[in-house]
């Protein structure tokens, strides 16, 4: 089996939101890919296996507990067993449960050493159903963490909703993951859309989003040196009351590297119910390139940027999370920036 990293799609979003159907679909719009198929569901329509006529051994069903909630010993022997079999595959879907927090099979990606020597994940990928989505939004809290977590929003059944509907629960969804690319579809079809293959999780992908929020120039903003910017939550178009946002900040200057990796790997650990997801640009002293950081749950890595050259020095951070408070935060990472006199 070719050494290099496999990428890993995760499949995400509420029971019947049309996740089976988005899955096949893209079997059928990759023919050129090999395919293996995690499948975590309760109830709902199985994987089209004559769509991977050639090789049943693929498709792995788990209909024994939730992989989400329990990354035990049944997701990581199933792991094991598809690299350990004579099937060569080079792109792995997950399709998560329904009813369930998908932090846990992200974060099995990101921390474990062996996982990771293996795979890589491309993106996660949540699909939503249009026609149910504003009452689900306010009746499960696992809807609205699925959002928060996702790279793509497919919002789906459109065909059923009124024309002008699919542009408010966008505005609902933006609201939860103001950096999330939305795209309305119909069937789970995805034939005009790139969902594989989007190396959402690269350095550069997650540099760009962490950019795209955090839009402050220093010297139209007026802002004095080592300030932070906040950005809070977007407010929906809809009315709807939830506890998940984002908050975002940019900052002069370069932290202590030292003080950065102690307080954010406490930080994480400690409210890793709370904050679902990290990502951002660093400038950190006696450095001369840019870090990118990425944190999904208790886990956080850093990736090497480019060269920071003339440029002026500053870090931006996104946090997307429930019931954060911006001020708090700013201020804990106000304390991590290197002082002036210290930076000489």
């Amino acid at each position: 089996m070719n050494q290099e990293r496999i990428p890993v799609t995760i499949i995400t979003g509420f029971l019947g939101a049309g996740k089976t159907s988005l899955l096949n679909n893209l079997i059928r719009k990759h023919p050129e890919k090999k395919f293996a198929v995690i499948e975590n569901e309760f109830g709902e329509t199985g994987i089209d296996g004559g769509l991977i006529a050639t090789a049943p051994e693929a498709i792995f069903e788990l209909n024994n507990g939730c992989i989400c909630c329990s990354l035990g010993e049944d997701f990581l022997f199933t792991l094991e067993n598809l690299l350990g079999s004579s099937y060569e595959f080079n792109h792995l879907l997950v399709e998560t449960t329904g009813i369930a927090d998908p932090s846990g099979i992200i974060d099995a990606f990101i921390s474990g050493t062996t996982v990771q020597e293996r795979f890589v994940i491309d993106s996660v990928v949540c699909v939503v159903d249009a026609v149910n989505m504003e009452d689900l939004f306010d009746s499960q809290p696992e809807v609205r963490k699925q959002l928060a977590l996702a790279d793509l929003v497919l919002l789906n059944k459109t065909d059923s909703v009124h024309r002008e509907y699919p542009q408010k629960l966008t505005g609902l969804i933006k609201a939860v993951n103001p950096m999330a690319k939305i795209c309305a579809i119909r069937f789970g079809v995805v034939d005009d859309i790139e969902v594989l293959d989007t190396h959402s999780f690269s350095g550069e992908a997650i540099g760009q989003s962490a950019l795209s929020f955090c839009r402050t120039d220093f010297q139209e903003q007026g802002l004095p040196e080592k300030k932070s910017f906040i950005h809070n939550p977007q407010k929906s178009e809809l009315s709807h009351h939830h506890d998940i946002g984002s908050v975002g900040f940019t900052f002069k200057g370069s932290f202590d590297v030292n003080k950065f990796g102690m307080w954010m790997q406490n930080f994480l650990y400690y409210n890793q119910d709370t904050i679902f997801r990290a990502k951002g640009i660093m400038s950190f002293h006696q450095t001369e390139d840019q870090f990118v950081f990425h944190g999904v749950r208790a886990s956080f890595m850093f990736e090497l940027g480019k060269p920071w050259g003339e440029e002026e020095r500053f870090s931006k951070l996104v946090f997307i999370g429930k019931n954060i408070s911006g001020k708090e935060l700013e201020a804990n990472l106000l304390q991590l920036l290197v002082k002036e006199d210290e930076a000489c």
